[in-house]
Formats: C-alpha cells, sequence, structure tokens
C-alpha cells in the first residue's frame, strides 16, 4: 500500500519530471511563424510537448538554428538552440554538432529525452543515457525506419548503422501502426507500442465544401508532387489547388512552379502556415496523396476531421481507408485518375466518405485519448 501510495503521489507531482524534446525543424510550428516548413512529425511533437506542460511536466525543446537565440520562453515552454550544421552539410561537422548536444543535454538534464527524428542521434543519446541512467523514447515517424534497405539507399550507411545501435539503447518505442510495430520486432528485435498520431486542427465549423482537388505535401522526392500536376492535366475538367512546403534537403519549389503554365486547371498556392491550413482541408471535395511512403499521415487526419474523403496512390496505414470507407487507396496511377473522378462525379459516395472519416478520427484519434497513452507510457518509463 505504501508503494502504491508513493506512486501515486509522484504522478501528482510531475512538475518535478523534466522532458527534453529534440526536433531540429520545430522552431516555425512553436513560434507560429509563417515562415519555413512544419510537417506533421512537428505537429504531433508540439502536441505532445505543450499536453505535457498541462499535465505539470517541465517540458524543454532542443531545435536547430533560425537566427533565433540561445535560450527562449514560449509561454511554459523552454527552447534551447543546437545547430546541426551537417544535416544537409558536410558529415565533418558531426562530431562538433553533436557534443554541442550533448553539452545542452547535460545542461537540461531531463528525465526523459523524446526523439522522433533524425534517428542517427539515437547513437549519442544512447550513449548519455548510459551515463547519466536517464530515459530515452523514440517514436517512429514513417514505415522507412523498420526497413534497413530503403534507410540506407535514401540516407546513408553512417546515419543508418548510428540509428541501428542507439535503437539498442532506447527504453520504449512506439510506432504509428501495425506495420512499424512488427518491423521494430521482426527487425530489430524491440518491441514498440502502437499510438496513433492525433489531431492536430479544431473540428470543421464550415459545412459548405468547394469544387476542387486538393494536394498537400512538402518538396521532397518521396511525396511525388509532379504527379499530382499528372492527374491535373488528365483530368482538366476539374479545378486542383496545391500547397507545398519547402525542406532544408529541397528548398526550392522550381521544380513545380516552372510547369504549372501548361497545367491551366491547377492552382499553385505554395506555402501555407499550419495555422491557415485547415481553410482549404474543409472546402475541398477530395484530398489526393502522392507520396510513395508514409506513417500515419497527418495531412489524412486533417482531412478526414473536415469530411474530406482521401484518395491516396499507395499509403493506407493498417488498411483504414478500405476499412472504414474513408476514401479509395487506388495503387497504380490510372486507377488514381479513374477513382478521383468517380468521385468527383458520385457526390452522394463523396458525402458518405466525409461522414464516415469524421467519425473515424473522432473515435481513433482523438488528442485527450492519444496524449493519455502517452502519458501512461512516460509513467511507466519512469517508474
Amino acid at each position: 500500500m505504501e508503494k502504491e501510495d508513493l506512486f501515486y503521489q509522484k504522478l501528482n507531482n510531475k512538475v518535478k519530471r523534466k522532458i527534453c524534446i529534440i526536433c531540429p525543424t520545430i522552431y516555425p510550428h512553436l513560434t507560429n511563424s509563417d515562415s519555413g516548413s512544419d510537417g506533421g512529425a512537428e505537429l504531433q511533437l508540439k502536441i505532445i510537448g505543450t499536453s505535457l506542460v498541462k499535465e505539470g511536466y517541465d517540458v524543454k525543446y532542443i531545435v536547430d538554428d533560425y537566427g533565433q537565440s540561445y535560450i527562449e520562453f514560449i509561454g511554459s515552454l523552454t527552447i534551447y538552440k543546437v545547430p546541426l550544421r551537417y544535416r544537409g552539410g558536410s558529415n565533418l561537422n558531426l562530431p562538433v554538432s553533436w557534443v554541442n548536444l550533448l553539452k545542452t543535454i547535460i545542461q537540461i538534464d531531463a528525465d526523459m529525452i523524446i526523439l522522433k527524428f533524425p534517428r542517427e542521434l539515437l547513437l549519442p543519446l544512447g550513449f548519455y543515457k548510459g551515463l547519466k541512467r536517464k530515459k530515452l523514447m523514440f517514436i517512429g515517424q514513417i514505415d522507412r525506419d523498420v526497413h534497413p534497405k530503403l534507410l540506407i539507399k535514401e540516407e546513408n550507411f553512417l546515419s543508418y548503422l548510428c540509428y541501428r545501435i542507439g535503437l539498442k539503447s532506447v527504453d520504449c518505442v512506439v510506432a504509428q501502426n501495425k506495420h512499424q510495430e512488427n518491423g521494430f520486432k521482426n527487425v530489430f528485435k524491440r518491441k514498440a507500442v502502437i499510438i496513433k498520431n492525433m489531431t492536430g486542427l479544431d473540428f470543421r465549423k464550415n459545412n459548405s465544401k468547394e469544387n476542387f482537388i486538393l494536394w498537400v505535401g512538402n518538396t521532397l522526392p518521396k511525396k511525388q508532387p509532379e504527379k499530382f500536376l499528372e492527374l491535373a492535366k488528365s483530368l482538366p475538367e476539374y479545378h486542383f489547388k496545391m500547397i507545398m512546403a519547402p525542406t532544408k534537403k529541397k528548398p526550392d519549389d522550381g521544380f513545380i512552379k516552372n510547369k504549372i503554365h501548361s497545367v491551366p486547371n491547377l492552382e499553385y498556392i505554395g506555402y501555407v502556415p499550419f495555422s491557415k491550413i485547415s481553410q482549404y482541408f474543409e472546402k475541398a471535395s477530395i484530398f489526393v496523396s502522392t507520396s510513395l511512403q508514409e506513417g500515419f499521415p497527418n495531412t489524412f487526419l486533417q482531412s478526414w476531421q473536415c469530411q474530406t474523403p482521401v484518395v491516396s496512390l499507395y499509403a493506407d496505414p493498417d488498411g483504414v481507408i478500405k476499412n472504414y470507407q474513408l476514401g479509395k487507396k487506388s495503387g497504380t496511377f490510372s486507377k488514381l485518375r479513374e477513382d478521383v473522378a468517380y468521385l468527383m462525379k458520385n457526390d452522394a459516395l463523396r458525402i458518405k466518405f466525409g461522414k464516415n472519416s469524421e467519425k473515424y478520427v473522432i473515435d481513433n484519434h482523438s488528442q485527450d485519448a492519444i496524449i493519455s497513452q502517452y502519458l501512461n507510457l512516460i509513467e511507466e518509463c519512469l517508474k
């Protein structure tokens, strides 16, 4: 009974628990800036951090260099700057970057470190947690996290080696879907807990839809934005809108903008900050995904909670699109074209898929339900 009382006393005294979340590209999201790239992974880590603060945790973020001070305070959050100059640059900068990272982590002295990306940081973080007896959580980002050949091909062997070795030191692993859970178990011999992504937008209040097809993504090749241009060309009777965020690896969107003139029914909007993205999901008739590979895309959740069905070329995490009737998974480009055209002509089916989508998100991805799972996992690891 005394042990039980001690546990609940700790639970009610979380202010002493320090959590450090490392995410190099989250700074624009934390500051609600209209500049930079703020993708799904950043959104999830922002929600996790701000929710932990509400629960009484002391949350620190480590981010990359955006020209800010070394330490900034935004509300109850503390943000530390650690330039990781080897990312997008020479690996010769890696030792200095890691040393500076470890200096800041030692200064923060957190009880738990949470990392989603970059994966290779698991190596120095594993070394630190071993020396200081701290806890380390890794959250899977995309399905490639459990495919060594793809990791080596699309990144590099050094990054993969650091990730593989570092993963052995992690105290708890979070997977986004069943495929990732099986991969961590079978490939890396690590048990993972499935915690789904959570919604980041307020639920839609505008019930009016406009007659356009939406694409939202970034400039990375895996998103295949050129496929959306090809789709728009093949369906000239419909209006298409394209929102694309720059990335550090590919900051220039000229490879798309230079082709827009040949697609008169495509409106290229470019970058839209997260704070203004909901209006596009609310008004779109269909959201199209052309990605080669995803984990559990936040754009899907954003679309579904706005009653906008998804037509996906390849991605369908755990088969939810098919199982819950949330849109269509095409598999080939010709089928993608066929599915989009069919749904645009079939108002009743599109509305049905839209209502299914909103219900699915409410039942499976609400912030309260997902955050409670993270809280339970964190407290379990910190025992």
